[in-house]
């Protein structure tokens, strides 16, 4: 971590915000590369805090309003710049922590599967990796859209704690093979939606579980690698890839459906789960504390 110059709004579309809580997401290792090539970088694609400053002509906010802002980079600092179409206001009721653990991991979660997920009310959904962020958030998503979840996890305690969250049925993959437990919960039919974000031999198997007809979206190969191309399958069954980042890019309008999550956390139908956080002086901590795979939910940095 080294010192930079606070960023100034000097666009007549930026804010500049006190940095109050930045969220933490694992980066993969293929964007490593890129990282190393552009230092030095200011990571954090995600915070919350309140605004100091405005560029000329934003009128959309205010001096000391509470925002959430989601930049793809700049947050893991004291004060961060953003554009208006990338900050919304948090509501009362709802903490900083809170709305700087929502951008990434609900997003994700509600346009993976009402996009490339197609997810109904009455279908089974397949959460591999439930106790991550975004499985937290998918499993509540689902349950809030009328379907049934199978969730995905590495221990007992944390699918003890999925159930909580609203999973109708959990699999410790430390003691179970998911595949047959699964084709065994739907009478063998397989499930209509993956969500999956694990790779390698899961995301093989996880195509095995569809049923005719299924959609599996991945989010990325936390601990494996997925097809650069997905799979052609048979009987309309579908593999594709998602990213928030890019569909909000294309859809940039889209980023307001944050106002509606951050209403369910605000009326307590919805539950952000914030398993850990560091200061930002210990961001290096934080980082190897997610690559150790023993965290459930959100991992935070605070000021």
């Amino acid at each position: 971590m080294s010192r930079h110059p606070n960023q100034k709004p000097g666009d007549s579309d930026q804010s500049r915000s006190g940095v109050s809580e930045p969220g933490r997401s694992r980066p993969t290792q293929r964007y490593l590369p890129y990282f190393r090539r552009c230092t030095p970088l200011i990571p954090g694609r995600e915070f919350a805090g309140t605004v100091e400053k405005l560029g000329a002509g934003v009128n959309e906010y205010r001096i000391g309003q509470r925002v959430v802002a989601y930049p793809s980079l700049g947050g893991y600092a004291e004060y961060a710049v953003a554009k208006t179409s990338e900050v919304r206001p948090v509501p009362d009721g709802v903490t900083s922590a809170q709305a700087a653990a929502t951008p990434t991991v609900c997003l994700t979660a509600w346009f993976g599967l009402l996009t490339d997920g197609n997810l109904k009310a009455g279908e089974w959904l397949l959460v591999q990796g439930g106790s991550s962020g975004v499985g937290n958030a998918a499993i509540q998503i689902a349950k809030h859209l009328g379907a049934k979840v199978i969730a995905t996890s590495g221990s007992e305690e944390k699918c003890r704690r999925l159930r909580q969250l609203g999973a109708d049925v959990t699999i410790d993959v430390s003691q179970t093979d998911f595949l047959p437990e699964v084709m065994r919960v739907t009478n063998n039919r397989g499930v209509d939606v993956v969500l999956e974000m694990i790779g390698g031999d899961v995301y093989q198997k996880s195509l095995q579980a569809l049923a005719p007809g299924g959609r599996l979206f991945s989010i990325g190969g936390a601990f494996g690698s997925i097809p650069d191309s997905p799979p052609a399958l048979g009987e309309g069954r579908k593999a594709t890839r998602f990213s928030i980042t890019n569909y909000l890019k294309s859809k940039p309008e889209d980023f307001k459906q944050l106002d509606e999550i951050l209403k369910l956390i605000q009326e307590k139908k919805f539950q952000v789960v914030i398993g850990k956080s560091f200061p930002l002086a210990e961001t290096r901590a934080a980082q190897r504390y997610l690559e150790g795979r023993e965290h459930f939910g959100k991992v935070m940095l605070t000021m």
